[in-house]
């Protein structure tokens, strides 16, 4: 076989291989594109199949219920709830759905969202007057009102004393009726005993450092008339040498002399210590008060807050030169001092 032979028919069994592959190709492209189209379509049918599946339910009718009796209904019947807070006109219905759209009775899609307007209790811009109630009741409807961790109004505890009045009757507020609530109000009522005044168990006094003395100051219903004795031995932290001998019960806010002993004043300490002195109305009740220390650095500290009967009130004190001691009674500041 000549050459040229081989050349022609190498040249004509390519040709060949050139138009089959052409042709093919052509093939999988178009294979290729259709099965992208099927694929798309098949999607796209799936999607909607499964969103205009979704089963249909019943809207539960939750007016009226609390919020975690609403939330388990829409639970049950897989519904997603949105929640809103509206102040309402009733009282003793906060956590309870005022509103809910859709209205009950609705058919819709499992899934969806069900808007629940709920009450966060009354709106009330002042203090009411709570005097001749009973103090457990009053208590219990201003935690419900002003539950939660942002509440507005904190009630204190009760003072109590001895009247004609019922058991548990509230006979003084403060502050009192129509004052206009404060960013955060302590409310501190005065409440009837009865014809019997309320006994308290005499704390050990004797022995205790200033501190200590403020901590069981403020934890028990005492008035301490104290007197102050320096002494170059006396404990660095002062200590009460004496105290009056007393009942083991004795009547609440009942009168107690004490002396604490102090080391002199130096003029290099940075520290001094002391009684802090008012001389205050003598209350019909024991009223609130507050004693703070403000250094010179501009940093508050509560040294004591209670309730007190009036005329004397002593408190003694531990603080750094130039601090600002002020004594509030009734939300008023009474007295100042600054140590020096």
């Amino acid at each position: 076989m000549g050459i040229k032979n081989i050349f022609d028919k190498a040249k004509l069994n390519f040709s060949d291989f050139t138009e089959n592959y052409v042709k093919g190709g052509k093939t999988s492209v178009i294979t290729a594109i259709v099965s992208l189209v099927i694929t798309f379509v098949i999607c796209i049918a799936v999607f909607f199949a499964s969103v205009q599946g979704a089963e249909k339910v019943l809207v539960p009718d939750v007016t009226g219920q609390t919020l975690t009796e609403a939330l388990l209904k829409m639970q049950a019947k897989e519904l997603y709830p949105k929640i809103q807070l509206k102040y309402s006109d009733v009282s003793g219905d906060k956590g309870t759905v005022l509103e809910q759209n859709p209205k009950p009775g609705a058919i819709v899609k499992a899934y969806r969202r069900i808007t629940l307007t709920v009450s966060r209790g009354i709106a009330i811009d002042n203090i009411e007057d709570y005097v001749g109630k009973n103090a457990d009741d009053v208590k219990s409807s201003l935690d419900l009102l002003f539950s939660g961790e942002s509440s507005l109004v904190e009630v204190a505890p009760f003072v109590y004393v001895k009247n004609e009045n019922a058991p548990g009757t509230i006979i003084a507020q403060y502050p009192e009726a129509g004052t206009p609530f404060a960013e955060k109000t302590k409310l501190q009522f005065v409440v009837s005993s009865g014809t019997e005044s309320e006994k308290i168990e005499m704390p050990e006094l004797e022995g205790l450092n200033i501190e200590q003395l403020l901590s069981v100051m403020a934890e028990n219903k005492i008035v301490l008339d104290i007197d102050l004795k320096e002494n170059e031995n006396a404990s660095a932290a002062g200590k009460v040498i004496e105290a009056e001998k007393t009942a083991d019960e004795v009547d609440s806010y009942t009168r107690v002399k004490v002396v604490l002993e102090v080391k002199p004043r130096q003029e290099k300490d940075e520290v001094i210590q002391g009684v802090f002195f008012c001389k205050l109305t003598d209350f019909p009740f024991p009223v609130p008060f507050t004693l703070t220390a403000k250094d010179s650095e501009g940093k508050t500290k509560v040294l004591i807050s209670g309730n007190h009967p009036g005329k004397d009130f002593t408190a003694p004190y531990s603080a750094k030169k130039n601090t600002t001691i002020v004594l509030n009674v009734l939300g008023e500041d009474r007295a100042k001092i600054i140590v020096e």
